[in-house]
C-alpha cells in the first residue's frame, strides 16, 4: 500500500546553502513499495498557482531522485537529486531541455509520513490520487506526458540503477541485458523525438534567417 507522506522542497541558483521560504515548492507524494512516487506540489510564491506535477525514485533515508514537471510554457522540467543528511536530502537541481540536463543550483528536500502527525491518512490519499490524475487528465501537456510517459516505462531500471548507486553496487550482465528489454525502447523512441525536435528547430532557424534577409 502506497504510503502518503508530506515533502518540501528548496533551492538556491547561486550554488549556496542558505535556504529560505522564498525559494520553496510544497506538497504531497504518494510513495509505493518500489521506491516509485508521484505527487502534487504548489510553488506558493510563484505567478503560476497552478498544481505541478512531481515524480521519481524516493528511498527513505538513503536517496532521492524528484523530477518536477508544469507545461513547458511555463517551465521545463527539473530535475532534483538528493541524498541523505542530518535534516534531509541535500544535492544539485538541474533543468532538463532537448539536449539534456543543465545545472541550476542546489536544493534542499525535506519530507515527513503524515500517518505521524495527524488523522485521516486514507481520505488525504484518494484527495492526493485525485489531484494526480486532474494534473494529468487537465493540465499536463504532450510534452509533459511524452517525458512522463517515458521514465514511467523505465520504473523498474530507474528504481533498481539509483538505489544500487546509492549503495555503490553495479550490476551483472545477465541484470543488464534484462534491463535493457525495458530501456532500449524508451532510448530509440527519445532519441526519434529529439531528432525530429532538432529538424523543426534547424527548419525554423533557417525560416527566421530568411525572413530576417528580406527585411
Amino acid at each position: 500500500m502506497a504510503k502518503l507522506m508530506d515533502i518540501k522542497g528548496y533551492w538556491n541558483m547561486a550554488y549556496g546553502c542558505d535556504f529560505n521560504d522564498k525559494d520553496m515548492w510544497e506538497g504531497q507524494i504518494l510513495l509505493q513499495d518500489d521506491g516509485w512516487f508521484e505527487g502534487i506540489v504548489v510553488d506558493p510564491n510563484s505567478s503560476y498557482k497552478e498544481d505541478r506535477f512531481i515524480f521519481g525514485v524516493y528511498y527513505p533515508e538513503k536517496v532521492i531522485e524528484l523530477f518536477k514537471v508544469t507545461p513547458i510554457s511555463v517551465n521545463a522540467p527539473f530535475v532534483f537529486h538528493g541524498k541523505r543528511d542530518a535534516k534531509g536530502y541535500d544535492g544539485q537541481f538541474e533543468t532538463i531541455g532537448l539536449f539534456g540536463a543543465m545545472p541550476c543550483g542546489n536544493s534542499h528536500i525535506i519530507t515527513q509520513y503524515v500517518e505521524t502527525v495527524r488523522q485521516g491518512i486514507e481520505e488525504e490519499s484518494q484527495k492526493l490520487e485525485a489531484k494526480i490524475q486532474r494534473y494529468k487528465d487537465n493540465i499536463m501537456d504532450e510534452p509533459g506526458k511524452e517525458f512522463y510517459e517515458n521514465t514511467f516505462a523505465m520504473r523498474r531500471t530507474m528504481v533498481e540503477s539509483i538505489l544500487r548507486n546509492y549503495e555503490k553496487r553495479g550490476f551483472t550482465q545477465e541484470e543488464i541485458d534484462e534491463l535493457r528489454e525495458e530501456f532500449e525502447p524508451v532510448k530509440d523512441r527519445v532519441m526519434q523525438s529529439t531528432e525530429e525536435e532538432v529538424k523543426r528547430l534547424v527548419k525554423k532557424t533557417i525560416e527566421t534567417m530568411f525572413d530576417d534577409n528580406d527585411d
